[in-house]
C-alpha cells in the first residue's frame, strides 16, 4: 500500500487550537470541524505520519547521487532509497518543494524535514505543526535529522522574510529518504508522481542531512546585544532565547548573557525572547547582520495581570475550563470538542457559531509555543499570575500589519483565550471577556 499522510505525530492525534482535525489522504482533504473558520486554521494544524518497519533512520548510510532533473524525470528509480540531492528550495505559499528547473518535466518533490522538525510553509500538507521529541514516521519508519550548522543555517535562511516575501534564495545538498509516491498516467502517455505535499502534488524527500547550504544574496545572520535591567545596568547570567520563526514550535537556541550583559547568536532567526518572571516579558523581532542591540527590561510588577480564584456562587453562571469567563447577555456559547482539545466558540446573541471571534479552549497536550511579534505592528506581552504571584501563564496581544487586532491569553500550559479579529473590528467587548478570567476552584 502507498504511503498514507495522516495527522497523527507517532500515533498520537494532534489538532488545531480551533478543534479542527485534517486529514489529507492522497491530496483530498477530509476535515471534521463543526464551524468554518478564519485562515489561522491552516497555522495551527499538525502533519505527519505517512505509513513497515519501525526504526530510526538519520543519514548514516551511504546515499545514491542523483541529479535533480534525473529524479524529476524517473522518481520510480529512486523510490524507497536513501538520496543525495542538490537543489534550489522552493519556498512559498502551499510550496515547499525541490526547485527542478529546465528539466522538461512538472514532476514536483516535496520536501519535509525529518525529525521533529516543523516546515513553515502554510499548506495543506499541514507539516507546519510538529511535537517536540517525536520524529516524523513515513511508511511506519522514524526519521531524525542532524542537526548541526548546516541545517541551522538553512532553517534560518528558508525562514527568514518580510510580509509574505522570502529574504533569501536557498540552494543546498539535501540528503534523505525518497518516496516516489502513485503512479499517474495522462492520456498523452506524460507519467506523474503523486500522493504528498500539498493537495498530493508530488512525490516526497524526507530530510535527514543538509549541506553545503548557500543563499543569493549571501547573508549574515550574526545577531549581538546588550541586555540592561531596570536599574540602567547590565544584566549577566540571564537566559536570551532566539528563535527562528515559521514553524510550531519554533527552532530555538538560547544562550546567557555575560558579566557586561552582552550576548550572541550565529544563524539568528528573527525574534528574541526574554523571559523572566521578575520582569516584563518581551518578544523582539530583531534583523541579524546588524549592528548589536540594546535590550531594556521593564519590572514585571508594573503589567502584571493577577487573576483571582472564582468565587463559588459565581462560578456557575461562568463558561470555560481551569479558568472561567463571565459572558455577557449580548453574547451565547456553544461547544466543540475534539480528540484532544474541548473548545468553547463565542458569538453575539442569535447569531451563529459561524460567527464566532473569540474561542476559549482547553487541550491534553501542554501548549508549548507563545505568540510571534514578527507580523505585528503592535506587540505587548505580560504574565498571567495567580493571587500568591506565581506564573500561571501568558497574555500576548496585538494588531498585525495589514490586518487587524488579536490577542492570544495561555492559563495553566493548556487553556487558552484567543481571538483573531478582520481589520476595523474592535476588540473592546471581547477583552471584556477574557480580562473577567478567574481561576476555577479545584
Amino acid at each position: 500500500m502507498l504511503g498514507r499522510m495522516s495527522v497523527s505525530v507517532a500515533r498520537l492525534s494532534v489538532t488545531d487550537e480551533l478543534g479542527v482535525s485534517l486529514q489529507p489522504i492522497f491530496g483530498s482533504i477530509r476535515g471534521e470541524r463543526s464551524y468554518p473558520m478564519s485562515k489561522r486554521l491552516l497555522q495551527f494544524v499538525a502533519f505527519v505520519g505517512l505509513l513497515p518497519v519501525p526504526q530510526l533512520v538519520y543519514a548514516q548510510e551511504n546515499p545514491m547521487e542523483v541529479p535533480g532533473c534525473d529524479l524529476a524525470r524517473n522518481p520510480k528509480a529512486s523510490d524507497g532509497k536513501l538520496i543525495r540531492v542538490r537543489g534550489t528550495l522552493n519556498v512559498h505559499f502551499e510550496d515547499f518543494s525541490l526547485g527542478i528547473r529546465n528539466c522538461d518535466t512538472e514532476q514536483g518533490i516535496w520536501l519535509a524535514f525529518g525529525g521533529d522538525v516543523p516546515g513553515i510553509v502554510t499548506s495543506m500538507a499541514n507539516d507546519n505543526v510538529r511535537r517536540p521529541g517525536v520524529d516524523i514516521k513515513v511508511n511506519d519508519v522514524t526519521y531524525g535529522i542532524k542537526k548541526d550548522e548546516n541545517f541551522s543555517r538553512l532553517y534560518a535562511l528558508i525562514a527568514a522574510r518580510h510580509g509574505d516575501k522570502p529574504d533569501y534564495s536557498v540552494t543546498a545538498t539535501l540528503t534523505g529518504m525518497f518516496f516516489a509516491g502513485e503512479e499517474s498516467r495522462a492520456a498523452k502517455g506524460t507519467v506523474a508522481f503523486f500522493g504528498y505535499g500539498h493537495l498530493g502534488c508530488c512525490a516526497l524527500l524526507v530530510i535527514t542531512q543538509v549541506s553545503d547550504v548557500e543563499s543569493f544574496p549571501p547573508a549574515n545572520l550574526n545577531l549581538r546585544g546588550v541586555l540592561i535591567g531596570v536599574g540602567g545596568k547590565p544584566m549577566e547570567g540571564f537566559t536570551v532565547f532566539d528563535d527562528v520563526l515559521g514553524g510550531s514550535p519554533p527552532e530555538r537556541q538560547k544562550t546567557v548573557t555575560n558579566k557586561q550583559g552582552e550576548f550572541a547568536f550565529s544563524n539568528s532567526g528573527q525574534q528574541l525572547r526574554f523571559e523572566n518572571p521578575n520582569y516584563r516579558p518581551l518578544a523582539l523581532t530583531v534583523e541579524p547582520g546588524g549592528a548589536p542591540i540594546r535590550v531594556t527590561l521593564q519590572d514585571a510588577k508594573h503589567s502584571d495581570w493577577v487573576i483571582p480564584a472564582c468565587e463559588k456562587a459565581t462560578s456557575s453562571n461562568r463558561i470555560g475550563f481551569s479558568v472561567l469567563f463571565a459572558l455577557p447577555k449580548t453574547m451565547e456559547s456553544s461547544p466543540f470538542n475534539n480528540d484532544d482539545r474541548q473548545s468553547v466558540f463565542i458569538y453575539p446573541r442569535g447569531g451563529e457559531p459561524t460567527s464566532a471571534e473569540l474561542i476559549i479552549s482547553s487541550s491534553s497536550e501542554e501548549i508549548t509555543d507563545a505568540a510571534d511579534s514578527l507580523d505585528s505592528e503592535r506587540f505587548e506581552e505580560r504574565w498571567v499570575k495567580d493571587s500568591a504571584g506565581n506564573v500561571v501563564g501568558m497574555d500576548a496581544r496585538g494588531r498585525r500589519k495589514r490586518d487587524g487586532y488579536w490577542r492570544r491569553a495561555i492559563f495553566l500550559g493548556h487553556d487558552t483565550a484567543s481571538y483573531w479579529l478582520q481589520p476595523g473590528r474592535q476588540p473592546n467587548a471581547l477583552d471584556q471577556i477574557i480580562d473577567s478570567a478567574c481561576i476555577a476552584k479545584r
